[in-house]
């Protein structure tokens, strides 16, 4: 059965980095300080709407990063158990290196 299972590393490193990638744009960018200065009630709900978006986006950056990791650490997961179940089906125990 493990013989049939093909992990391929590239692939889940190249999705983690694309994951990371697309985290590196997704950072707040505040208001110039001109932008700070206004008298107009529309123009302060605007600013108050633009600095939670960017907040947003800096957390869906954030989030996007923590999958990165996740999707490594779960690829090592699948490793490891495809690796046990080898050496299982080899009659190895679970901690047999062979």
């Amino acid at each position: 059965m493990a013989e049939n299972i093909f992990i391929n590393d590239d692939r889940v490193r190249e999705d983690a980095g694309r994951l990371e990638g697309a985290a590196a744009y997704l950072k707040s960018t505040p208001l110039s300080p001109q932008d700070q200065r206004t008298t107009l009630p529309a123009n302060s709900a605007g600013r108050i709407s633009y600095e939670e978006a960017q907040k947003n986006l800096a957390c869906l950056g954030t989030v996007l990063d923590r999958e990165a990791e996740n999707i490594r650490e779960l690829h090592m997961a699948f490793v490891e158990f495809d690796e046990m179940l080898g050496r299982l089906s080899r009659g190895g125990g679970a901690d047999d290196k062979r």
